[in-house]
């Protein structure tokens, strides 16, 4: 969905191919092809010719490598650093990039006590986390797991996004943004601003350049760090186009991410600046959910499957809501923007919005729910 929007708010012209007929962001998209990539090749290849760039936005790995070999059968370029994909889409490899480069982590386990944090290392996001307090608990946990899965000590603190692009390892960073999560470590809120972030963008863009030096990275990347004690630790990395905080970055900035990838990709252009620290509005970004008469802030987990989506303008004092709100009022979704000079005012502005929507729908209880709750 935020790579369709993005691109038309570059004024690009988009065509979506997914498997599913039912794609939410089918909606947004100026042209929606239902394809199979890896059934289908030679209809991909036929559609994509003709296109001036690939933007993957799957984490299906023999996926991303029939794009590949499409888009240079195609001629067209592929928005992704294949080799740079293939570390920060395992944890274990990710991890033992960052120990062999002396970047900090979460300690390990067993070294670490508990509790701890348990994650699959193939999966992105809140995928299978699960928050262990003692052994009995992590044997449990750890047999339904297999192998391949992360063990880390659990931490508290703030935490932190940055967007890097780059080139055979030198690179532009965007803006530090925070980010909020629900009771199942789903992202449901990112925050942008002149303050957000402001103690730690330094050192988290020294962390990025150092990280994407050590992945010799051409392309986009995300880093995920959190705040703790003072010290950042970086919990993960996805070297693909991320969700929602590029949206986020564009309303505070106006630096959108997918032209950053389109001048990239077609023209080889990096940003002329190295850090995106200019001139910044303050943005919360946030998901939805009414069912039930209740109105829950929610991770993005809730987008999908969602069918109807429209982009409203200045509704419910939101600035931008898409949401299927019109489809089915008893049971929709949303993801709602919230832009205004400062992070107080933009607060004032969301809560007050909240308390808007709560009254338009007859909503009986507002959720926010925080990690593990």
């Amino acid at each position: 969905m935020e790579a369709v929007y993005l691109a038309r708010q570059a004024g690009f012209r988009t065509v979506l191919v997914d498997r599913d007929p039912l794609a939410p962001a089918r909606a947004l998209a100026d042209e929606f092809c239902h394809i199979d990539i890896l059934s289908e090749e030679d209809r991909a290849a036929a559609l994509l010719k003709e296109v001036d760039l690939i933007l993957p936005v799957t984490e299906n790995y023999g996926t991303l490598l029939r794009l590949e070999k499409i888009a240079a059968r195609c001629d067209v370029p592929l928005a992704l650093d294949i080799h740079s994909y293939a570390i920060s889409s395992s944890k274990i490899k990710s991890n033992n990039l960052f120990s062999l480069a002396g970047i900090a982590m979460p300690e390990q386990w067993p070294e670490c006590g508990f509790p701890v944090i348990v994650k699959p290392s193939g999966l992105s996001g809140s995928a299978g986390v699960v928050k262990v307090k003692d052994q009995a608990h992590l044997d449990a946990v750890s047999d339904g797991m297999g192998t391949e899965a992360v063990i880390q000590k659990y931490l508290c603190g703030p935490s932190y996004s940055l967007e890097v692009l780059g080139h055979r390892g030198q690179c532009a960073g965007l803006q530090v943004t925070e980010l909020n999560f629900d009771a199942a470590y789903d992202c449901k809120r990112v925050l942008a601003g002149p303050d957000t972030g402001k103690t730690v963008a330094e050192a988290f863009y020294d962390l990025g350049e150092r990280i994407a030096e050590a992945l010799h990275l051409s392309g986009i990347m995300d880093i995920e760090v959190i705040d703790h004690n003072g010290e950042l630790k970086v919990l993960e990395i996805d070297a693909r186009l991320p969700s929602q905080t590029p949206t986020a970055v564009y309303h505070s900035t106006g630096a959108n991410i997918v032209e950053l990838l389109a001048d990239y990709w077609i023209h080889g252009r990096l940003p002329s600046q190295r850090r995106f620290s200019g001139k910044q509005r303050a943005v919360i970004y946030e998901h939805l959910r009414f069912h039930n008469k209740v109105l829950e802030v929610s991770g993005e987990h809730v987008l999908a499957g969602a069918q109807g989506l429209k982009v409203h303008q200045d509704k419910f004092s939101a600035d931008v809501l898409i949401s299927n709100f019109e489809k089915s009022p008893d049971d929709w979704v949303a993801t709602a923007i919230f832009v205004e000079e400062t992070e107080a005012l933009v607060w004032e502005v969301r809560n007050r919005a909240i308390k808007i929507i709560q009254q338009a729908f007859k909503a009986e209880k507002v959720l926010d729910p925080e990690p593990f709750d």
